[in-house]
């Protein structure tokens, strides 16, 4: 065989093993790791669901509590779920999850199309996240688990939701969707984040920390009747013992 034939025998390999990994990819079913029972694994799940993405779902609990056990330091950097298993490797962070799905499926998009539009739905979606979910948080083990509540951390709560709840009717009317005429990540974030204040909120407040944010509870009732977010709750309920019986282990002395 002459350098020319070896050339070319050369590049046909590449081009057989360039198709084989396309095939791959293509055949490829995407893989969410996590639990139907956190909201961090169902932004990305209910954005899948929105595309018409199909994705397996692997059951993994991991990722918080004292005791802990980082199970997936092999998979992801601090071994938290959810993890996206794609056919390049694994992703983890909800919003870098997020992004991914954005790229590799952009049809149906969850952002608007102008650049500005697209920044207001992110600057929502982290003010829910930021202000409201992470706030949250910190009561949720005490809610579930029945555990004493420090009154300087409920203080701290109530004070610090009454503020993000004022702002947050300056970044939403919530008349129809939360950001524009089409359902965007800034939906997702308000759908799965809000409700949680709210429980909290009724748990130790005995009230609703969100009752005086216009339009929010005709838009959570409207939220709550797309078919997405009936399965999401479906799952979490059926989720609910199995993660409940998890969380008591971890917390357990």
């Amino acid at each position: 065989m002459d350098t020319r034939e070896r050339a070319q025998s050369q590049w046909l390999c590449v081009r057989r093993k360039i198709r084989n990994q396309q095939q791959r990819r293509e055949n490829y079913m995407i893989k969410l790791h996590g639990f139907a029972s956190s909201n961090y694994y169902n932004v990305p799940k209910l954005a899948m669901m929105e595309k018409g993405i199909e994705f397996e779902e692997v059951l993994a609990y991991t990722g918080f509590g004292p005791n802990y056990k980082p199970e997936y330091l092999d998979r992801t950097p601090l071994g938290k779920i959810p993890a996206l298993e794609t056919p390049e490797g694994f992703i983890s962070e909800s919003r870098a999850i997020l992004d991914y799905i954005e790229r590799a499926h952009p049809t149906p998009s969850l952002l608007p199309n102008s650049a500005f539009g697209a920044a207001k739905v992110q600057e929502l979606s982290q003010f829910i996240e930021l202000y409201f979910e992470l706030v949250a948080r910190r009561l949720i083990p005490n809610l579930l688990l029945g555990t004493p509540l420090d009154p300087a951390t409920l203080e701290e709560f109530d004070s610090k939701i009454s503020k993000a709840t004022g702002a947050l009717a300056k970044l939403s009317d919530f008349q129809v969707f939360a950001y524009g005429d089409a359902f965007t990540l800034a939906d997702i974030a308000a759908i799965l984040n809000l409700p949680v204040v709210r429980s909290v909120g009724m748990k130790f407040l005995d009230r609703d920390p969100l009752s005086e944010v216009p339009g929010l509870d005709d838009y959570c009732q409207r939220m709550e009747e797309r078919a997405n977010v009936q399965k999401i709750r479906a799952d979490a309920a059926a989720d609910h013992p199995q993660f409940m019986a998890h969380l008591a282990a971890l917390y357990a002395s």
